[in-house]
C-alpha cells in the first residue's frame, strides 16, 4: 500500500510539472564509464575523468553495526571529509570501427571504516587498480552490432538507471548496493539495436536492443587469484531493452546467472548444487526537462541455506532456496538553468529503496546458527531484517561540469518476521533502527562536454 501511495504521488508530479512547463534535469547528465567523450571519427586518444566525494556528518546511528550501504557501520557523531571515487581513463580510436579504452579507479570502501578499501595500500594511501581496459568493434562484421573484448561493464546497469538517474556520485543504485550484481567483469560482450524506427530528419524515434555478454564473474579480481577454491564456471548476462516516444520511454528487463558450486551436504549422498538467477525489470521516462523511473530486482539462491529441522525436510543439515527483492524509484528536475548557456543550474533529485533479504522466510523452520551469507552480508534467518533507503538533495552547478549537492540520507531497518517456534529474544541486529546522514556531496569531471 506505501509503494502503491508512492508511485501515485510520482504520476501526480509529473502531470503537474508537464503542465507547468518548468525545467528540469537534463537525461545522462554524467558520463557513462567508459563512453568516449568525442566523435568516434577523431583518430587519436585523449584523457577524460572524474571524481565524487562528500562532507558528512553521522546525526544518528543504528543499534547494531550492519549491512553493506554506505555510512552503515559509520558510528554516531562522526564526520569526515571522503572521496568515493576517482576515474581516470584513456580512450585511443583507430577508425570509425575499431578503439581502446582503459579506466584507472579509486574508490573508498563505502565509508566502511570497520574494512579496509580495496584501493588503500599497505600504508594506508590511497591507491588505483585497473577496473576497465578493453578494445570495442562497432558495426562488427557489418551487422550493426558492437563487440567488446576485455574488463568491461556488463549489461547490468549500463543501460538504465545509472544513465538515466544520473546521480551515481550520490550513491550505487539498488542492485549495486545489495551486491545483487557487478557493474564490471571481465570477459566478452555484443549488443546492438534488432530494430530502429527515425523520422524524416534520421532522428531515432524508437528501438528494441539487446545486450548479451559472459564473464568470469569475479568483477576487478583476475579468475586466477585463488585457484584452488575457484569455480570453472562462468557468469552469464543478458538484457532486452525497448525505447519509444522519441526514446522518451525505456523498458529494460536482464537477467543473469551463474553456478556458485557444487558441494557436499552433510547427510546427503549426492552433491548439492547450488547456483544463482537474478531478474530485474526497469521502467523510465526522460525528457530534456525531467526523469523518473522505477525498477524491481528479484534473486533466487538455490540449495543455499542450511536448515535443521521442520516441514518437508528428510535430514539434518538439507538446504533451501532463498529469495531475496528489493524496488527502486528515482526522479531529478531542473529547477534553474543558466541564462546564457541553457545548462542545469539548480535541480532537485530523490529516491526511495525497499529491500528484503529473504522474501520466502519460513517461520516454522530451525534454520543452523549463524544464519546465511549472501553477497559478501549476514542475514539473521532467525528475525530477517527489510531495509528502507531515502536519499533526497539539492544539485548546484556553478558550471555544468561541476556539482555541489547537500542531501539528506536516510537507511532504517524494521523487524519482518519472527520465528514463533524459537522465541529467543531478539539480538541487535534483529532489532529495528535507522542510520541518518547529512552530507554536502561534490561531484567534478575531467572533460568538457
Amino acid at each position: 500500500m506505501r509503494t502503491k501511495r508512492v508511485i501515485i504521488a510520482i504520476c501526480a508530479f509529473i502531470m503537474t510539472l508537464n503542465i507547468s512547463n518548468a525545467q528540469f534535469a537534463d537525461f545522462n547528465n554524467y558520463p557513462v564509464t567508459v563512453t568516449p567523450h568525442e566523435s568516434p571519427d577523431s583518430t587519436r586518444g585523449h584523457f577524460w575523468g572524474y571524481m565524487f566525494g562528500s562532507y558528512f556528518t553521522k546525526l544518528h546511528a543504528d543499534s547494531a553495526p550492519r549491512g553493506n550501504t554506505q555510512y552503515s557501520q559509520v558510528p554516531k557523531g562522526y564526520n569526515a571529509f571522503s572521496l568515493q571515487r576517482l576515474y581516470l581513463g584513456y580512450d585511443y580510436f583507430f577508425n570509425k570501427q575499431f578503439s581502446v579504452h582503459a579506466v584507472m579507479a579509486s574508490e573508498e570502501n563505502a565509508d566502511n571504516y570497520y574494512t579496509s578499501s580495496p584501493t588503500i595500500d599497505p600504508k594506508s594511501n590511497r591507491s588505483f587498480y585497473l577496473k576497465y581496459a578493453n578494445m570495442e568493434w562497432a558495426n562488427f562484421f557489418n551487422t550493426g552490432l558492437k563487440l567488446s573484448v576485455g574488463a568491461i561493464t556488463t549489461p547490468s546497469f549500463a543501460i538504465t538507471e545509472e544513465p538515466f538517474w544520473g546521480y551515481r556520485s550520490i550513491d550505487r543504485t539498488i542492485m549495486d548496493m545489495k551486491g545483487i550484481t557487478g557493474s564490471n567483469d571481465f570477459g566478452a560482450s555484443i549488443g546492438g539495436k534488432l530494430w530502429s524506427k527515425k523520422d524524416d530528419m534520421g532522428i531515432e524515434n524508437a528501438c528494441v536492443g539487446f545486450n548479451f555478454m559472459v564473464g568470469n564473474g569475479t568483477g576487478a579480481v583476475p579468475d586466477l587469484f585463488s585457484l584452488p577454491v575457484q569455480t570453472p564456471w562462468h557468469k552469464y548476462y543478458g538484457d532486452i531493452y525497448v525505447k519509444a516516444f522519441g526514446d522518451k520511454l525505456v523498458l529494460d528487463l536482464f537477467g543473469d546467472g551463474r553456478t556458485w558450486e557444487w558441494q557436499s551436504v552433510p547427510g546427503q549422498v549426492h552433491d548439492m548444487h547450488q547456483y544463482i538467477l537474478t531478474g530485474r525489470a526497469f521502467l523510465g521516462y526522460k525528457t530534456k526537462n525531467f526523469n523518473v523511473s522505477i525498477e524491481y530486482f528479484q534473486q533466487t539462491a538455490y540449495n543455499t541455506v542450511s536448515q535443521v529441522s521442520g516441514p518437508g525436510v528428510p535430514v539434518q543439515g538439507d538446504t533451501v532456496n532463498n529469495i531475496q527483492s528489493g524496488y527502486s524509484i528515482m526522479a531529478a528536475v531542473v529547477l534553474m538553468r543558466d541564462k546564457s548557456t541553457n545548462a542545469p543550474k539548480l535541480s532537485l533529485f530523490a529516491r526511495h529503496d525497499g529491500y528484503n533479504p529473504s522474501v520466502n522466510f519460513n517461520p516454522n523452520i530451525t534454520y543452523l546458527p549463524g544464519g546465511m551469507y549472501i553477497n559478501g552480508s549476514s542475514y539473521e534467518l532467525q528475525n530477517p531484517v527489510k531495509e528502507s533507503y531515502y536519499v533526497f538533495g539539492l544539485d548546484y552547478q556553478p558550471i555544468k561540469q561541476i556539482h555541489f549537492m547537500p542531501n539528506i540520507w536516510y537507511s532504517a531497518n524494521t523487524t519482518s518476521q519472527y520465528n514463533t517456534t524459537n522465541p529467543t529474544p531478539a539480538t541487535d541486529n534483529q532489532k529495528a533502527g535507522y542510520d541518518l546522514v547529512a552530507r554536502i556531496t561534490f561531484y567534478y569531471q575531467f572533460f568538457k562536454n
